[in-house]
């Protein structure tokens, strides 16, 4: 699993590696926008399907057609990002956490499944 902690102001090609991600931590501070459409460019990273997989069509659209923003609360609150923390050292202090934890539970399934594999 990919784990980011995001800070700052994440828009196109920023927000579209943020997605590939399997579990965001973001900083209270950031911002969200899919910022192509004013710009004139075309979504990289398959940014356009994968946001509106996230957010939903509505959100997804009213951000990519008016160029909206969205706050760390409100991506919470729709699902862009799992948590959000009050500053960027203790986004990456959680999303290491969390690094680790997955790491663990993973070498515990390996460990586990091992005798049931075929050698």
């Amino acid at each position: 699993p990919v784990v980011a902690a995001v800070h700052g102001s994440l828009v196109g090609g920023a927000l579209a590696g943020m997605m590939h991600a399997d579990f965001v931590v973001a900083e209270a501070g950031s911002t969200f926008e899919h910022g192509n459409l004013p710009r004139g460019v075309c979504p990289l990273g398959m940014l356009s399907r994968t946001f509106a997989a996230a957010v939903g069509r509505s959100v997804a659209l009213d951000i990519y057609l008016r160029d909206s923003k969205l706050d760390a609360p409100t991506a919470l609150a729709a699902g862009l990002v799992h948590e959000v923390c009050p500053g960027v050292g203790a986004a990456k202090r959680r999303a290491t956490s969390i690094a680790e934890g997955l790491g663990r539970r993973a070498a515990l399934a390996a460990v586990a499944m091992r005798p049931r594999l075929p050698v």
